[in-house]
Formats: structure tokens, C-alpha cells, sequence
């Protein structure tokens, strides 16, 4: 698993089924950690995304992403923020930091804006178009005022890594490099004859075209990029 993205159910404090469908771990309002219907493992890499057999909580974007949510919000409004009847609670905050600490480590995923982020942190970090999302556009610590999601996703992961401090650093040893547009050589070759296109060493806007398609078939990020989790899907 390569990222962690951020969600708040939209629901009430307690956990509900729907609730479980969708997240492979859920926090109720006392920040008890609870466990999805799906393992994690529904959701690697490589996997086809069968409806039903896997956590589908960001739309195109549920391949290699492990999806953690605060059970809180029903009903709230953008604006309203001093009217919400289920805001976030900061047990819940503490438990999320803990959890996410535990799933980097675990996982070998390092802290970083397009590695653990929130759902509104999608669309404008990832460039994929999500609708309307604002978990979570507002502070969950009281240390910012601003709305911007990725602000407020930053002062959350840097409590993460403050939890993490005395965890081993996560390494990332990809058994092959990433490729992109200008590259040529024998790993442009397995590429190409993964994705079932001509093979000729070169990695050119055809190749890329393939790559972005493939990625967007498989809920990659379609960037045209051959990463660790692209090179997991091909191969």
C-alpha cells in the first residue's frame, strides 16, 4: 500500500455498516478504532476492483490507498461550522494521528502531501476529480483558522510524524526505477509489453498515452508515470 487518504463519514458518532463497506478503519466519537468489512489487502496494487470486494472511499483513486475515517458531521454545512450537531472530537483527532502513525509505519509509507492526506486534499494534490469533498477542510486541532484543506492537512501530518519519532524510518527500495516520458532501455521495454503496445525501448507520447489509460482503468493516479504502484498493476 502506497498512500492513506483522510475522510469523516458524514454520520453520527457511532459506526455504521455503510460505514464499514467503505473504510478499513473507522473512529466512533469515543476514538475507538474499528475494523472495515474489506482488509487492506482488498485494495493492493494489482488487484482487480470487483465491486464489493474492496474499501471504495475516493472515487478513481481507491487502488494502493488505505482509507481511515472519523465517524462524525451528519448533516453539517460548509458554513455553519459553530451549528455542526456531530463535529469532529479531538479523542477522535488523537486516535486518527495514532492510527495513520501505525499504518506508515506498518506499511512503509512515508509522510508526505501525496502520501497521507485528507479528501479534500484529492483534487487539488492530486489533480483527480473528486465531488465536492471538504474532509477535511477545517482545523482539527484549533491551530489554524484557514479553510484551505492543505493547510490543514499539513498541520496533520506533522502530528503524525511527531508520533512517528520513535518509529524506523520507512525506506522505499523499488526493485525498478520509475520511468516517465524521455526514457528509453530494457525497463520502457517490460512496460510496453505489459501494456500490450509496440515494443521499441522508447518511452514516447504513445507510451505514455497507454500508461495514463492503464492507470485510469486500474484507479491509479493517471499521471503516465511508472512508479512502484504502477510497475505492482503492470507486473
Amino acid at each position: 500500500m502506497n498512500r492513506i487518504i483522510l475522510h469523516h463519514t458524514g454520520g453520527s458518532y457511532a459506526v455504521s455498516n455503510l460505514d464499514r463497506e467503505h473504510y478499513h478503519r473507522i473512529i466512533d466519537g469515543s476514538g475507538e478504532v474499528h475494523d472495515g468489512v474489506h482488509a487492506i489487502a482488498g485494495n493492493a496494487p494489482g488487484r482487480t476492483l470487483t465491486t464489493g470486494t474492496y474499501a471504495a472511499h475516493t472515487r478513481a483513486l481507491n487502488t494502493g490507498s488505505i482509507g481511515v475515517s472519523i465517524c462524525a458531521m451528519a448533516s453539517a454545512e460548509w458554513g455553519a461550522v459553530g451549528r455542526w450537531a456531530y463535529p469532529v472530537r479531538p479523542e477522535q483527532v488523537k486516535a486518527l494521528v495514532a492510527e495513520t502513525a501505525r499504518l506508515c509505519g506498518l506499511y512503509g509509507i512515508a509522510v508526505s502531501r501525496k502520501t497521507v492526506l485528507s479528501h479534500a486534499e484529492v483534487e487539488p494534490t492530486l489533480g483527480v476529480w473528486q465531488r465536492g469533498k471538504w474532509d477535511f477542510d477545517y482545523t482539527l486541532f484549533g491551530g489554524t483558522a484557514s479553510r484551505d484543506p492543505v493547510a490543514v492537512g499539513d498541520e496533520f501530518r506533522a502530528a503524525v510524524l511527531a508520533r512517528m519519532v520513535d518509529l524506523p524510518a520507512a525506506q522505499d527500495h523499488p526493485s525498478r526505477p520509475t520511468i516517465w516520458q524521455g526514457a528509453a532501455g530494457h525497463y520502457v521495454r517490460d512496460a510496453q509489453d505489459a501494456l500490450g503496445i509496440t515494443v521499441d525501448g522508447a518511452f514516447g507520447p504513445i507510451t505514455r498515452a497507454a500508461v495514463v489509460a492503464f492507470q485510469a482503468q486500474h484507479e491509479l493516479l493517471p499521471d503516465g508515470v511508472i512508479g512502484p504502484m504502477t510497475w505492482a498493476a503492470l507486473l
